[in-house]
């Protein structure tokens, strides 16, 4: 039986020009670990602020790598129709490029969702964070969300960039702490009423049973 027919979000796909969303098999968590261990990693910062998403709080590149990979088996080990984070990965030409994280609770009545994502040095600012996020965004909202939230640091400016390009308002701030330190998050929200699709990018394998283990609402 594939696996596809016993965890049905692994067959999901989205196509956005030369860049792919899935569900990462054997082979790309182990590219994608390494990513996260020798280019998101720096040892000059060894603080690296936690997101909801990103999977790692800093620590030596193996552990870095270790802690990425656990973040990864514990989102599936705790899904449920009422409380999901789906992690793909990014490929451009065939190779894993970084993460596109989608996430919710209770969707079904709350019909929202939040983003977050993390793409290597080398492939930053060449307009690949803007059409993973734009992908992940039609997958959203072909789920049946009315509405995506994301935040960035107040520091990450690619980040904040393209949440104000793709036409999400600011929604407040949030303080958090680490390494006994404070730093601001910049929040923000896109309705579904505002959001413009690409035609050109396209979602596969968003079967009824993929949507039920999202937990879609019926009238999407």
């Amino acid at each position: 039986m594939p696996i596809a027919e016993l965890w049905p979000t692994f067959g999901i796909r989205v196509s956005a020009s030369d860049v792919q969303l899935r569900s990462p098999d054997e082979d790309q968590l182990a590219q994608l670990a390494a990513l996260a261990s020798t280019t998101i990693y720096d040892p000059q910062n060894r603080f690296l602020p936690r997101s909801p998403v990103a999977g790692w709080s800093g620590g030596e590149p193996t552990e870095a790598g270790r802690a990425f990979l656990r973040y990864y088996w514990a989102s599936l080990a705790d899904w449920s129709p009422r409380r999901w984070n789906l992690l793909l990965a990014v490929e451009v030409g065939g190779r894993c490029i970084g993460v596109q994280e989608i996430g919710a609770q209770d969707f079904a009545v709350t019909r929202t969702v939040s983003t977050g994502s993390w793409i290597t040095p080398e492939h930053q600012r060449r307009g690949y964070g803007r059409t993973m996020r734009a992908a992940v965004l039609h997958l959203a909202f072909a789920l049946g969300a009315l509405r995506a939230e994301s935040s960035a640091w107040s520091d990450n400016a690619p980040s904040l960039a393209i949440s104000r390009a793709l036409g999400y308002r600011e929604n407040g701030t949030t303080v958090r702490s680490g390494d006994g330190r404070r730093h601001l998050q910049l929040n923000f929200t896109l309705e579904r009423a505002d959001w413009t699709p690409d035609p050109t990018t396209s979602v596969h394998g968003l079967t009824d049973a993929a949507l039920s283990h999202l937990g879609a609402p019926r009238d999407r």
